[in-house]
């Protein structure tokens, strides 16, 4: 008698296991990323040693990597640390004319470069008259080890050029936060920037 009773509450439990169980098909969950806080945009000005001025976001640091001379080129990063990256930047005093096309060209050499990479290029040129400065930057789509880049010249004595980098494997989805809220501090320097 216990065996018919077992195989009663046995079958009651497949057939409501089996009724539960039976619903609309599972959906997997979107792969969630942890929140990121973005602190808010103050801006404090900075002066390079070789010459540039610009306004810095309060929560980046300025790196100086290396100094020629004043009057040759300069090296030095605008490092987040709270987003785990730096925009490498290199400011080159153009001697001639010829100077200005042929950093215009390797800046889109090194753009392109990740073309096998990326999504999509977005280029976006900017003229700013009251400072001499004009140039490009480049927003680069999908998983690229360098998501944003630009130059920024007066075409006759000054060149600018930054490239954005992540110290983690880029992955679009997980970086859209930082990338959005450290470009809008990147374009805020080059809107900022003075030659000296």
């Amino acid at each position: 008698m216990n065996s018919i009773a077992g195989l009663h509450q046995l079958a009651f439990c497949l057939l409501a296991a089996l009724f539960i169980g039976c619903g609309e098909d599972p959906l997997p969950k979107p792969r969630g990323y942890f929140r990121i806080e973005t602190p808010p945009a103050t801006y404090t000005p900075y002066i390079l040693p070789c010459g540039p001025q610009f306004e810095v976001p309060s929560h980046a640091k300025i790196e100086l990597i290396a100094l020629d001379s004043p009057d040759q080129a300069c090296w030095y990063n605008l490092v987040f640390p709270s987003f785990s990256a730096k925009l490498h930047c290199t400011l080159i005093r153009l001697r001639d004319p010829a100077d200005f096309m042929s950093l215009v060209d390797e800046a889109h050499q090194m753009v392109f470069s990740h073309e096998s990479k990326t999504s999509g290029i977005q280029t976006h040129a900017f003229d700013l008259p009251e400072n001499k400065v004009s140039g490009l930057v480049f927003d680069l789509e999908g998983p690229v080890a360098s998501p944003l880049q630009f130059f920024a010249s007066d075409s006759t004595t000054h060149f600018l050029r930054g490239s954005l980098y992540f110290q983690h494997v880029p992955n679009p989805d997980s970086i859209g936060p930082a990338l959005d809220y450290v470009r809008q501090d990147i374009v805020h320097m080059i809107e900022t920037l003075q030659w000296k």
